[in-house]
């Protein structure tokens, strides 16, 4: 991509394929963005993505009171996917978990499960506005693709197709690990990975020693003060995505 059009606006759109000289009209959470917080106008130019199309210059076609369509114009940058990452953590309270979604996304998980464990507290999540909140820190952080929200799901499920190719980076309070950096060293180049973050009140003793059990857990600490589920989120992540640009 240019230089210059890196000032563009950016709005991710969920249609199945981008082309050139489409149109397509715009949601109405974007189309009040356009019009009144950005005042565009019928002309201004955009940057479009779907998460699989690569980006595109549109330029607005109409912007009414009532709706923002635009058209695309040319592709300006061709699609790339971030580390094969993903980000497992027990609902917590809703201003927190919403800041976990966040910034999950935009360091780069690609995908995000919330999952049930036996100290967990918040037992529903709104998939639908957690989905938006990836998707529009995707459009902030200039990533092309999307990290995509599963539903609410309980943890040993979700462990019975769990491949044993893909690391779960176990992330424990107390107890003897290695630190997460170190840990990393010693795996292949290109490993898959999970994060898992527990609850607000920790894992109890039967589910380290379950997870502790499984072939693809990997133990790791992350330092020797007890973190919220929300920064050890982010610690482990940014640790996690150093690892995996290096290789």
């Amino acid at each position: 991509m240019t230089q210059p059009y890196k000032t563009l606006s950016r709005i991710y759109v969920p249609v199945e394929n981008l082309s050139g000289g489409e149109t397509i009209e715009l949601s109405e959470g974007q189309h009040h963005y356009l019009r009144n917080v950005m005042r565009a106008e019928t002309g201004t130019q955009l940057r479009i993505f779907n998460g699989r199309n690569g980006e595109w210059l549109a330029a607005i076609e109409e912007l009414s009171k009532k709706k923002a369509v635009v058209t695309l114009l040319e592709k300006i940058g061709e699609q790339t996917a971030s580390e094969d990452i993903w980000m497992l953590a027990s609902p917590i309270k809703k201003e927190a978990f919403d800041f976990m979604v966040e910034k999950s996304a935009e360091l780069g998980a690609v995908q995000f499960f919330p999952v049930i464990c036996e100290r967990t507290v918040v037992s529903r999540i709104n998939r639908d506005r957690l989905q938006a909140t990836a998707n529009d820190a995707a459009e902030q952080c200039e990533r092309l693709d999307i990290m995509q929200v599963s539903d609410l799901g309980d943890l040993e499920v979700l462990f019975e197709s769990w491949s044993p190719s893909r690391k779960l980076i176990f992330c424990l309070e107390r107890g003897e690990a290695p630190p997460l950096a170190a840990a990393l060293q010693k795996l292949p180049p290109d490993t898959p990975l999970a994060i898992l973050i527990g609850p607000e009140g920790g894992f109890t003793e039967v589910e380290i020693a379950f997870i502790r059990g499984q072939s693809f857990a990997l133990p790791v600490s992350l330092g020797t003060r007890i973190l919220k589920a929300e920064t050890a989120a982010v610690a482990a992540l940014a640790v996690a995505q150093s690892w995996a640009q290096k290789h």
